[in-house]
């Protein structure tokens, strides 16, 4: 299988970081190819011959570009953002008409939530960084993908954004009380979540300590983070339960 990471990020070592994640979170189910949404030399608008080789698709995070983030309009981040947002709608619309399964993390999930009509802003409430407990909803449950897990699961965080009302045609399936839209479905092959199930503990805290804007003032990573196991099978799962049964699709 052949899986497509197309990813949100300036900072080569961020780039190359979550890469590895990545890579360790897929291991040897899938062979992992990597394109970046800043990358103006690809055929944005021809999204079938970025896609046409592929099983699936990963849409990742980001640190740099906010959908609000708290920001004025006309800030860099936001722009950005909505440079991204453009070929990114491509990708996503494409794969929904073409039941390609997709997966939308944090950044990814905000950029899905968006196009589908779901209001994303700077929710302080729902900000944060670090490890929260998320619980599934009785839909979720029963979901071929989140039905795996027990009930509750640590999972690990780092947004400014978040969903804030419901996207059109989403099912929630994973809720918390820091964090209401957290896992998502489109359909039977979409899915997104504002956590970052691609992170173990260890790099949950390398990410954070080299993004230290994302924590409260005098914290320490270590002191945010815990092992999120349960978390860690979400994208070994998704492979076997969503992307392998669809490989011929149509």
């Amino acid at each position: 299988m052949r899986i497509l990471v197309v990813q949100a990020r300036e900072n080569p070592v961020s780039i190359a970081a979550e890469q590895s994640h990545y890579r360790r979170a897929v291991g040897d189910a899938a062979h992992l190819d990597f394109l970046s949404l800043l990358d103006e030399k690809l055929a944005w608008t021809t999204p079938d011959e970025i896609l046409n080789d592929y099983d699936a698709t990963i849409l990742g995070g980001s640190e740099s570009m906010y959908i609000h983030g708290g920001r004025m309009d006309n800030d860099p981040a936001r722009l950005l953002a909505m440079i991204a947002l453009s070929r990114a709608r491509n990708i996503v619309s494409y794969a929904f008409a073409e039941e390609l399964p997709i997966l939308g993390v944090c950044f990814g999930h905000q950029l899905i939530a968006q196009m589908r009509g779901g209001e994303v802003t700077h929710d302080k409430a729902q900000m944060k960084s670090g490890s929260y407990e998320v619980r599934l909803t009785e839909v979720g449950k029963k979901d071929a993908l989140f039905g795996e897990l027990p009930p509750s699961f640590v999972a690990q965080y780092g947004h400014k954004d978040s969903a804030t009302t419901l996207p059109e045609g989403a099912t929630l399936l994973v809720s918390a009380d820091c964090c209401r839209f957290s896992g998502l479905r489109y359909g039977s092959r979409a899915y997104t979540m504002q956590f970052h199930p691609e992170l173990t503990a260890q790099e949950a805290i390398a990410r954070l300590n080299a993004c230290p804007e994302y924590l409260p003032k005098n914290t320490k990573a270590e002191d945010v983070v815990r092992t999120s196991p349960e978390a860690s099978r979400l994208i070994p799962l998704w492979i076997e339960r969503i992307v392998a049964p669809s490989r011929g699709r149509g």
